[in-house]
């Protein structure tokens, strides 16, 4: 992950609320998974843990959460008063796991951080069991081409759609993985956002290509929307997602 998580790592939940449609994508998961008390569900790139919490409060499996930044895991253990998860730093490109030990993996806004996103592929196949099932969830390039800030950050899209790849080609790359059967939903999820909290969330480059832009475009992005919000805190906008959920078994 990049160094910047573990900056942001103390207000990263603040700066990334989960959402009703969050919610709504994690029932159907595990509903989907069957999961049973003995079996083990993974979350690679579990960050702060504002997905494996909820995971961990939908089944009685055990949950592991994998993250390579350790600020991250911290967080996510001050908020596991009942020490349902285990909260380990791991590598997706090879997790401390045995040979078909899980039944379900999660990745929720990983695979477009990843360099080699066969490899990580590859090596969830590995330890899932046959049967089990990942669940991976990412941004498609249309929603990336319509992102809510582009007016203010024109380099968002130029390095976004570098990084999140078409569908297309994640579900060859899974296949080539080890994974014959390849699902794919297409979710929309629009939420209005004050203008205070957009301000609050770009000043915390609450997404990582924020911290990518050139240091003068991010400044006068900054400072347009400041403005905005001097002018007017009554200013809401509209973030509109286009989500791609992948089921690979």
């Amino acid at each position: 992950m990049s160094p910047s998580f573990a900056q942001i790592a103390p207000h990263y939940d603040a700066l990334r609320p989960l959402s009703e449609g969050d919610r709504a994508r994690l029932l159907g998961v595990v509903e989907r998974a069957k999961l049973e008390e003995d079996d083990l569900a993974v979350e690679v790139g579990c960050g702060t843990g504002r997905i494996t919490l909820p995971l961990a409060g939908l089944t009685r499996a055990r949950v592991i959460g994998f993250d390579s930044e350790e600020r991250m895991l911290e967080v996510g253990r001050t908020k596991d008063g009942e020490g349902r998860i285990d909260w380990r730093r791991g590598s997706a490109y090879r997790l401390p796991l045995g040979e078909g030990e899980a039944a379900m993996v999660l990745m929720v806004m990983v695979v477009h951080l990843l360099r080699r996103r066969g490899a990580a592929f590859r090596e969830v196949r590995r330890v899932l069991r046959p049967g089990g099932s990942l669940s991976l969830w990412t941004f498609t390039p249309r929603h990336v081409r319509d992102f809510y800030l582009n007016d203010y950050f024109p380099s968002i899209p130029v390095i976004d759609l570098a990084r999140f790849a078409e569908i297309r080609a994640l579900s060859r790359d899974l296949t080539r993985a080890g994974f014959p059967e390849v699902e794919v939903e297409i979710q929309d999820e629009e939420r209005v956002i004050p203008i205070a909290d957009v301000v609050d969330r770009v000043r915390g480059r609450y997404i990582s290509t924020l911290g990518m832009l050139p240091p003068l475009e991010y400044r006068l992005g900054l400072q347009r929307l400041e403005e905005l919000l001097a002018r007017d805190r009554s200013v809401v906008m509209r973030q509109r997602s286009e989500w791609a959920v992948l089921t690979a078994r």
